[in-house]
């Protein structure tokens, strides 16, 4: 296999784990946006959305690099 069609396969397996992140972060949100509601009695609906984007961002950053990695790795011990 090339590298290109390695990394890509990496991915794929990057965007279902991004899937299931997704799927257990908004539960989260939606908890927080309640206890923002009781507690501060608004919500910051600007806030969540920043946070949001920047979570999956980092996810993304960080699972790219990691799967850059590892496929060099893999590649270059062959």
């Amino acid at each position: 296999m090339h590298l290109h069609e390695v990394f890509l396969e990496k991915v794929h397996q990057t965007v279902d784990l991004l899937e299931v992140f997704i799927c257990l972060l908004i539960p989260v949100f939606l908890i927080k946006a309640v206890v923002d509601y009781f507690a501060l009695g608004q919500l910051l609906w600007r806030d969540y959305a920043v946070l949001f984007v920047q979570s999956v961002g980092g996810f993304i950053v960080a699972f790219l690099l990691i799967d850059l990695v590892e496929v060099i790795h893999d590649f270059r011990s062959r």
